[in-house]
Parts: C-alpha cells; structure tokens; sequence
C-alpha cells in the first residue's frame, strides 16, 4: 500500500468519526482530497487543474468507430520502431480472438493483484493526474483527448477503491466492439517509455498512441477479479510528438464487477547516453556511442553531396557553379542542362519537348506552358476574349456557348415594365424577379431604374452595367434562372470598377458560399473569381452593391462568365 493510500485512508477515517451528516462516500473522499494530493507529484495535479477546458468539448474523434480490425495488433514495438500501419479503424472487430501474440504490453503481476510494482516515480511520471483525483463536469481533467470516443456516460468518477489517492476512474462499454478513452494531449520527447496502470472489475483492456496517426494496438488484457492488478505498457516514441495522446481501449466489459476500473496511471523515459550530449543544428546524437553525426537531409563537408554538388554554410547540399539538376539552374550561352553529367551546355532547351496544341515550350525551363490565347482554365482568359471553352482550350468571347450565363456581357438590352405605365431599360435575362413562383429563387432588391445601361467605359464590348445603391445594408441584382448540369461546379468571373462595395453567390436549390464584401475604388476593371454548382438543373447569380458613389459612376459589373471546367 503506498504512503499517499495510507494517508488517504487515516484522513477518511478520522472524518468518519466525527459523525454521519448524511454526507456519503464521495463526499468523504472529497474531504480527503486535498491532503492526499499534496503528497503526489504537484506537477501532475497542477497540470490536470490546469487543462479543464480539455474536457468541456471532449473530441469524437471517430464517432462511428464501433471496432477496429485488430489483425495487426500483435504488432511487437520492444523489436522495432513504431513505424507500422496504424490499425485499420472503422472495420469490425472480428479478429481479437487472435490476439495471442505477445505484444509489447507485460503483465506484471498474477491474476489475484499480487507481485511486484514496477516503480516510477512521480516526478518521472509523465502523465497528468494518472491517479484521477481531478473532476469537472463528470469527467477527469487531463483526460478524455482528440482520440476518446467512449462516450461521457460510460466514464464515470469512482470512490470507493481507489488504488492510489482517493479516486479512481471507471469505464463502461459492455459491447464487443472496442471504445478508446484517451489522455488529453501532451507534448512527448521522443525515447524509450515505460508506462504502468492498475485495472480492476471486469472487461478487457488494451493499449495504443495517437499523434497524427493512430499506432499499433497491444494485446488485450483480460480482467476479471475485484483485486487490483498491474498492467505495463512499453513503447518507443521515434520522434517528438508535440499532442501525444495515450490509449486504452476497452470492450466487454462487465456488470457483475461494476465494469472496469482505471487508476495510478504513470510513464515515464528511459534514460539514454545522448541525453546529455549537445550537437549543433545540423547533427543529431547517436545512443549507440553518445556521439554526434551528421542528421539526415544535412552535410558535413562535400563528401557527403553529390559529385556535382558542394556543402554550403548551412550545411545542406546545394549545386555547384555550372552544375544542373535541371534546365532551369542553366541560362545564358548554356541554357541546357545535360542530366547524365549534371553540367550545362549549349543549345535550344525546347529541342525535343512535345507539348500539347495548345500548349508553348518555355525556353527557361524547357515546361510546356498555356500558349498566348489558349486556355486551360478560366483564369487564363481575360480582357476581349474573357471565357475559357476548355474543350477546344481557346479563350473566346463572352457570349460564346462556353459561358453558360446568358448576356453575361450586358450586351443586349430591352424595355420592361411592371405591372404600371413606366417602363426601364434592363439587361435581357437580368433582373430575376420571384413572387410567389416555383421553383423559388432570391428576387432583384436594387430599383429598376438603378440598373442602367453604362458605355462610359466597358471591359468588354459596348456596354456594360451600372449598379447604383448607395444605401446600407446591400441589395440584390440577380440574373433570372439559367439551366446548368445537375452536380457539376462552374469556374465564374466577373469584372467590376467605380467606387463602393460589392459581393457574389450563387443560388442552385440552394444558397452556394456567401463571399465577404470587397471594396473597389478605381477606374481599373478588377476581375473576381468564384465557384457555382448545385443538384438542380438551373442556378442563378445574385450580385449585392452598397455604398456605391455618383463621383465615381457608382459600380460597374461587366463580363459575367460560368464555365464547365470538365465538359
């Protein structure tokens, strides 16, 4: 029994005998706290307090892993590095049956909780408030990590047998699929563990680490008896990690012995030669003979480098003068590198590319660029000829079938009037108006006779559109419904100029990612890119202006393009 145990119990038993308030168990071993943990290791008690906001949300970091394929998980880390797959997860758990191999975990002590503890110190201890004596809000602080998917209600704080301090932890999942519950993340450095816990009740446990990736899975450690019983864990961290998070993963579980029971949780490093030994930046320390050597990726002199390589003052390979890896470190009278000796010569750097037709050789790196005109996206298109038809990777004009939104150019215009004697000169296949229609999109807010014919100056051809609302919040100017291929998403631009804000989405069924408001203020047609698609077989697009000034012409919206970037 340990010294903190001892205490534990003499501080519960002489509240006791000051008399039965009605206070149960719980409350007793809460009065008991404070004096056990002072006795513990501070920093695993400061950090646990410390890390409650770990706990408020706990991470489902894999809500639908039932179990995971455990026919790698009598995987050996005491022989080699933990550079195996991590465990196939989201799979059933159908092979545990098999887990017979020896794994890295050894089983310190018989059945019935006797033997010998392997001893690690608290202040070696690595693992806050492994001994649970920490609660907020039902769950352990330091606990519950990314990886935990075992949900709230089946970790449950436990008084009435703790194996060190006051508390333990019990965990409930009666399924025969694996649930993990994790530590919060820590930094780790990389190095040899030792880890050591002590489990009673009913159920079997298990042991991995998640960092980025999950590791290999230990074998399954079967416990059925109300007596505690010691499991010990090693492994070997390769590299640091800066959010370890240490593993149990636990399955049939058992209410006869009130399921299973966690406490006294410890790991800790072993000591290595190279950890007293410093090398400079580009060395690494070898165990082997505590002695430093060049890290991989660096060098020392030359003779570590290539033949036509040198080793610079950082101490990384790099090319030497006149030498290649490719056509594009040569240039000037020998532009061409040849590969098989590594030295620039010359020549013509495009002698021999084939690119394709609509494709150019770039001489400075002998690549096959997008010829002047053609296009293989949208974005390569601009000024006169602003639509990319990405079949024939030309760049045509904006009422070219490519563009799939109708007058996009704001070159045809007709007068229209609604439902009175005015009428107002608008931009064919513009200004959707919906009242009451089928299917629903998002009606024109902006005033008819704010929509204007603009030829002051255009982006493309004679006309373009002027947006005046000077008004804040911004309204809406939308296209009327244009047909489209269900589940497709379209490369859009737009050009805009004059003085005031603005912002684009598109409307499929459904409303498409709201973009943030944009400033312009200048005389420049600035273009602005966006996405489109949706499930439906139309979409429209919905254009806001605010703060539009009359000394600038207020905004000018020109050159409006959709295309199927996969026809």
């Amino acid at each position: 029994m340990t010294r903190t145990t001892i205490l534990a119990l003499c501080l519960t038993a002489l509240l006791g005998a000051c008399g039965d308030d009605g206070a149960d168990g719980a409350d007793t071993a809460d009065a008991a706290v404070d004096a056990a943990i002072d006795t513990r290791d501070a920093d695993s008690a400061d950090v646990g307090a410390d890390t409650a906001s770990d706990t408020a949300s706990p991470a489902d970091a894999d809500a639908s892993d039932t179990a995971d394929t455990d026919a790698a998980d009598v995987a050996t880390d005491a022989t080699v590095d933990d550079t195996a797959p991590a465990d196939v997860l989201d799979a059933e758990d159908t092979s545990d049956a098999q887990d017979t191999t020896p794994s890295d975990v050894a089983d310190a002590s018989p059945a019935d909780g006797g033997g010998t503890d392997t001893v690690i110190a608290p202040e070696d201890n690595v693992v806050a408030d492994g001994s649970f004596e920490r609660w907020a809000g039902g769950l352990p602080l330091g606990w519950v990590g990314a990886a935990t998917n075992l949900a709230s209600d089946g970790i449950a704080e436990d008084a009435s047998l703790a194996h060190d301090g006051v508390r333990a932890c019990q965990l409930v999942n009666a399924a025969s699929g694996h649930k993990r519950f994790t530590t919060a993340p820590f930094a780790l450095a990389a190095g040899r563990y030792t880890c050591t816990y002590w489990v009673r009740g009913a159920g079997e446990i298990r042991n991995a680490r998640y960092t980025d990736d999950y590791s290999s899975y230990s074998g399954y450690t079967t416990v059925d008896d109300d007596a505690w019983r010691e499991v010990v864990y090693t492994f070997n961290q390769a590299a640091d990690a800066a959010a370890f998070e240490l593993v149990f993963s636990v399955r049939n579980t058992g209410a006869a012995r009130d399921h299973l029971h966690l406490d006294d949780v410890r790991c800790a490093r072993a000591p290595e030669p190279c950890d007293t030994v410093t090398c400079e930046a580009w060395q690494t320390c070898v165990n082997a003979d505590a002695a430093c050597a060049t890290a991989p990726g660096f060098c020392a002199d030359a003779g570590d480098c290539a033949a036509w390589e040198t080793c610079g003052d950082d101490h990384r390979c790099a090319l030497a003068a006149g030498r290649c890896d490719a056509t594009i470190d040569c240039d000037g009278e020998t532009p061409v590198c040849d590969v098989a000796t590594h030295t620039c010569v010359a020549g013509d750097p495009c002698a021999g590319v084939t690119c394709e037709a609509w494709q150019a050789c770039r001489p400075a790196d002998a690549a096959c660029v997008v010829a002047p005109g053609r296009c293989a996206r949208l974005s390569d298109c601009d000024d006169a000829l602003p639509t990319c038809d990405v079949a024939t990777h030309t760049c045509v004009g904006v009422d070219a079938p490519a563009n799939v939104v109708p007058n996009g150019g704001f070159e045809a215009w007709s007068d229209y009037s609604f439902g009175g004697a005015a009428t107002y000169l608008l931009p064919d296949a513009w200004y959707g108006e919906c009242d009451g229609c089928t299917p629903y999109f998002p009606t024109t807010e902006i005033a008819p006779a704010n929509v204007r014919q603009y030829s002051a100056s255009v982006h493309g051809g004679s006309y373009a559109c002027q947006l005046v609302d000077t008004t804040v919040p911004a309204d809406r100017f939308v296209t009327e419904p244009f047909p489209v291929v269900p589940g497709k998403t379209y490369d859009c631009a737009y050009r805009v100029r004059g003085k005031g804000t603005y912002r684009q989405r598109a409307y499929c069924g459904g409303w498409g990612p709201d973009t943030e408001f944009a400033a312009v203020d200048g005389a420049d047609w600035q273009v602005a890119h966006f996405q489109m698609g949706g499930a439906v077989s139309w979409c429209v697009l919905v254009f806001y202006a605010s703060n539009t000034d009359a000394a600038a012409d207020h905004v000018q919206l020109d050159d409006v393009v959709c295309v199927d970037p996969t026809p």
